[in-house]
Formats: structure tokens, C-alpha cells, sequence
């Protein structure tokens, strides 16, 4: 048996994390980060910062310019950070021309630009035109693919991050845990297969290697809020707390005891940075979550603690329930019956409450908040339900990235923490009542 040594380093909550070898290959490396305004894309701009000798320059490619406390937040790396507006909605000539003398070269891409088109909302129907889905976010990497090649800009690797929807569970239950090497589910269209056979064709024909990782709900905070479940969240206990009334549980028993994993946005760009970096990870797909167990059970006394009000399990009585059965005809791991999700209420019908709306518009002025979460409710509070309330686990392996070197994690309850205290410094909701992370028993 060949031994190995590995040295791995601890940054504040985040643990296990890798360390790089101070040769020349990992020294003075080019990064573009598309989608940088979003909850992965700047958070995979905080790790690469963190390195100065081993990221000289960080291009973050938007439609729309960084919000104010972008390059605040990033701190005396933002000096290496450039913003380049780029629409992929657009055709790859034009998105070539965007790039053209401003990027003279590339090393790794990383590719979080994702588009959200109407979709109906509620417990189970957040990713109902699969699609639209399809097509625009489909598009949306193929024209940036062709706008790097106008360019004639060529990345040594190019990372996807795609997500746990790759196995199914928005449809139905999946297998659990679900491994990489799980088959595609043929019941729907799956934006996630055609933007892998996408770049799987770009690099075979290029010769750069791809990376694709797959995350669970991802915890992180940022103004711009597209899919966000922790902003439902963060309005939810602000909002019960200001009317000085209890965090009830939307789920029944089953959501609240069963085994979930979390996805840390930070920790996540962690492990981006190892996957286009180590020697061994090439053209390879990775799952990515906070590696330590999760229930909601566990996070509701914790999540009223911090906002300094009263919380109730879910409702005994059998006959407060409604049901909901997953769409899939066929479950997602092929056999078995429907999932079945028992709610007693959802967090979109409680955003519907004019006391609630009032309570918000109070909170607003009084912390001086510049987003408005009740602005496009059915998104907001149909992410936070489609997380919180649900029947059948949700549970990714790491095996793979364990056994090819990774040890990184976090503990979900205090990232989820550090994230709500996060909101608030960037105005997205107000401040918790506690000012550290507190056990709760």
C-alpha cells in the first residue's frame, strides 16, 4: 500500500481545506469568472483572491456592472479584479468583440451564469418548463464558448458548475446518495445534459479539460439573488420575530428529520480551485456539499435562537396537512413509488399576508435594506419551500473527491449563520438578534 501525506489548511469555519505546491505552474494564473454578480460567481472571486502569487488577474464577466460592496468586500485583492460586460444572450461574434483586447489570455474559466425563465412557483414546481430551461441555459454557454473562440481565447481548463438537479430529486426521489457516476434521467429534458455535452464537445475539439461540479442548495450571500433559498429564510424569522411570533415549520416530520446536505458557496469555490488545479481531476464530474450531517430539525431551534424568538416542530394533527405528489411518472432512480410532500402551509402563502408585507416594508426603513425579497415573491419563497419542504433525501456523495485528495468542510448551521449575518451587512435583510454562533442543545 503506497502511503501519501497530505498538508491541509483550516480558514476561519471552513476546514480540510488544500494546500498548492510554490512551483512555477501555480504562480501568475489568469481566471475568468462568469456570472460574478451571482451567489457562486462571487464567491469563487473571494477564494481566487485570497491568492496573490497564484492568481495574478480575475476577469468577471456580466451583463451588469458589480454591485457596491463588490470590490469593498474583496479587499486588497480587488486590485486584480476586472470587470468585462459581456451579454451571452448575444451572438458569439459580438461576445467575441467584448473580449477582444481586454482578456489577452486565459488559464481557467469558470462558468456560473445561469438564467431563471418564469416558471410557475410553489413546493414542486420551481423547475417546471424543463425546456425553457434547456434552451436558454444551453445558450447561454454555447455562445460564450463560441465568443472565446472569436477571441481566440483558449483556457488550459474549463469548470461548469451545474447541481444536485442532475440526478432528479426536483422530480422525484433519486438515489441516495447519489455518486457522479448515476445514469441521466430520461423523464424530462435536463438543461445540465446539454450544457456537459456542450463543453464536453468544446474541449475534445480544443484539448482543454473540463470540470463539472454539482452542488446541493447553496448558502452564500449577495444582492443579487436569483436563486437564493436563504433569503426566504432570513425574511422569515426577521419578519415572525418583528411580530414577536413563533418560526413555525412548514414540513411535516419527514422534512424535518430527514438527512439533507447543504452547499456552502465559499467552500464550494474551494473546491473549484482544487478541481482545475490538481494534476488529477481533469474531465471529470465532482458533487460538492458541506460534507457534515444536516436536518432541518436541527435548524429550526438554532435559526429562532439567533433571532431571539420561539419556534414549533411541525403540526401533529394529521388533517392540517395538504399532499403533493412528485411529477415524475417514473421516479428518478427508476423504480419505486412517487415521492409524496405533506405541507401545512408554504412560505409563499405566508409572504402573501398584508401584516407580513407591512412588517417588511417597516424592517426596510428601519435598516435601510436595498433588496425586497416580496418584489418577485413567487421566486423567492418558492426557492426557500422547494428547500425546506420535502419528502423523500436529498443526500451527494464525496467519495470521489475524498479519494482523489479532498478534505474540505463546514459546518452548515454556522455557515448558515455567518451568511444571515452577511445579509445584513449588504442590506439584502436585517441583522439577527445574535451577534455570534450560539450551540444550540
Amino acid at each position: 500500500m503506497v502511503s501519501t501525506v497530505q498538508t491541509v489548511q483550516s480558514k476561519g469555519i471552513f476546514h480540510g481545506l488544500p494546500t498548492f505546491p510554490d512551483t512555477p505552474e501555480f504562480k501568475g494564473l489568469t481566471a475568468v469568472v462568469t456570472g460574478a454578480n451571482g451567489i457562486s460567481g462571487y464567491h469563487m472571486v473571494k477564494v481566487l483572491v485570497q491568492s496573490p502569487e497564484r492568481w495574478s488577474k480575475i476577469y468577471c464577466l456580466s451583463r451588469r456592472p458589480p454591485p457596491d460592496y463588490f470590490f469593498k468586500e474583496l479587499g486588497e485583492g480587488a486590485d486584480r479584479v476586472e470587470h468585462v460586460e459581456a451579454d451571452f444572450l448575444a451572438d458569439p461574434a459580438t461576445i467575441g468583440k467584448a473580449l477582444e483586447g481586454k482578456i489577452p489570455k486565459v488559464d481557467h474559466v469558470f462558468f456560473f451564469s445561469y438564467m431563471q425563465p418564469v416558471q410557475k412557483g410553489g413546493v414542486l414546481n420551481m423547475w417546471s418548463d424543463a425546456e425553457e430551461l434547456t434552451r436558454v441555459n444551453g445558450d447561454l454557454l454555447e455562445n460564450f464558448i463560441g465568443g472565446l473562440k472569436h477571441a481566440k481565447l483558449q483556457p488550459k481548463r474549463f469548470l461548469l458548475q451545474t447541481g444536485a438537479k442532475q440526478y432528479g430529486f426536483h422530480i422525484g426521489p433519486a438515489t441516495s446518495p447519489s455518486f457522479e457516476s448515476d445514469p441521466r434521467i430520461t423523464t424530462e429534458a435536463n438543461f445540465y445534459y446539454r450544457q456537459e455535452d456542450i463543453l464536453s464537445a468544446y474541449c475534445k475539439e480544443t484539448g482543454a479539460q473540463w470540470g463539472v461540479v454539482r452542488p446541493s442548495y447553496i448558502i452564500g450571500a449577495v444582492r443579487d439573488n436569483l436563486l437564493n433559498h436563504m433569503v426566504g429564510i432570513a425574511a422569515y424569522a426577521s419578519v415572525q420575530a418583528y411580530l414577536k411570533e413563533p418560526l413555525n415549520f412548514p414540513g411535516d416530520y419527514a422534512a424535518w428529520d430527514r438527512e439533507y446536505c447543504q452547499s456552502t458557496a465559499l467552500l464550494n469555490a474551494y473546491l473549484e480551485e482544487w478541481i482545475v488545479l490538481d494534476p488529477h481531476t481533469g474531465n471529470q464530474a465532482f458533487n460538492a456539499q458541506d460534507g457534515l450531517p444536516f436536518t432541518w430539525g436541527r435548524f429550526w431551534p438554532y435559526l429562532a435562537d439567533w433571532y431571539g424568538t420561539t419556534w414549533n416542530p411541525p403540526e401533529a394533527d394529521p388533517s392540517k396537512y395538504r399532499t403533493f405528489e412528485s411529477r415524475a411518472e417514473t421516479t428518478p432512480r427508476g423504480y419505486g413509488p412517487k415521492g409524496v410532500t405533506k405541507s401545512s402551509f408554504s412560505l409563499l402563502e405566508w409572504s402573501e399576508q398584508p401584516k407580513v408585507q407591512e412588517a417588511w416594508k417597516e424592517l426596510t426603513k428601519k435598516h435601510g435594506l436595498l433588496f425586497d425579497p416580496f418584489a418577485d415573491r413567487t421566486k423567492t419563497f418558492s426557492m426557500t419551500d422547494s428547500a425546506v419542504i420535502g419528502g423523500w433525501a436529498l443526500s451527494l456523495s464525496m467519495r470521489k473527491a475524498v479519494k482523489l485528495g479532498w478534505h474540505g468542510q463546514v459546518d452548515s448551521y454556522e455557515s448558515a449563520f455567518h451568511t444571515l449575518q452577511d445579509f445584513a451587512k449588504i442590506k439584502v435583510a436585517p441583522p439577527p438578534a445574535k451577534d455570534h454562533f450560539t450551540e444550540v442543545i
